[in-house]
């Protein structure tokens, strides 16, 4: 199988890498040194190994973007946004969201209608809420916990160190604090976080 590694390729890795973090100093190290064979397994791996079918739900991703994004941002706020982001970066990467590359195409494809406008509004509320994330997801940053809670009176913001994206699946201390949050949302037992210990990151020779 060919692996092409381009710029886009390369962002769309380091932002899904968050599951392989500990080999990421080797990868880009490996890679630097003319060796991208890490870095394209994982990359095509996720995507094309047997054990990636089932893994992502297409029918409800794209049901949700195509409905409630891309209706509301043009490309060009899209570009702006890359730009700010990866100013040095060539256009053809800051136009296109991190593993979405193909996301506006794909939607004139799913043809969903747009959701209502209000579905951008702000979601205020008072109902108990835990806001839950891992330190090291690059999909749906740490940051977004505080950012939900603002306006959520009744939020429970809860950063687990050294874990990626869908922390709940990955982190037995996130899902002791979970069941103890719906035991008590007013104060769920967080103790676990205390004895957690960073994992041992892979460093080239």
């Amino acid at each position: 199988m060919k692996v092409v590694l381009d710029g886009g390729a390369l962002v769309n890795w380091m932002t899904s890498a968050t599951h392989v973090a500990p080999q990421v100093p080797a990868g880009l190290d490996e890679l630097a040194h003319g060796k991208p064979q890490r870095i394209a397994r994982q990359w095509a791996g996720g995507k094309l190994s047997p054990a990636a079918i089932g893994r992502v739900a297409h029918g409800l991703v794209y049901g949700v973007f195509c409905s409630e994004w891309t209706p509301y941002e043009g490309q060009e706020q899209a570009l702006k946004g890359g730009q700010e982001a990866f100013p040095s970066f060539p256009r053809s990467v800051q136009a296109q969201a991190p593993q979405l590359a193909f996301l506006r195409p794909d939607c004139d494809v799913w043809n969903v209608p747009a959701a209502a406008p209000s579905i951008r509004d702000v979601t205020r509320g008072d109902i108990p809420t835990l806001a839950l994330s891992g330190s090291f997801d690059s999909q749906t940053g740490a940051d977004n916990g505080p950012y939900v809670a603002r306006t959520l009176s009744k939020a429970k913001v809860v950063t687990i160190p050294y874990q990626p994206h869908v922390v709940i699946a990955t982190s037995k201390c996130a899902q002791e604090i979970a069941v103890s949050f719906f035991e008590n949302p007013e104060a769920p037992k967080t103790a676990c976080l205390k004895g957690l210990e960073p994992p041992e990151f892979e460093i080239a020779p």
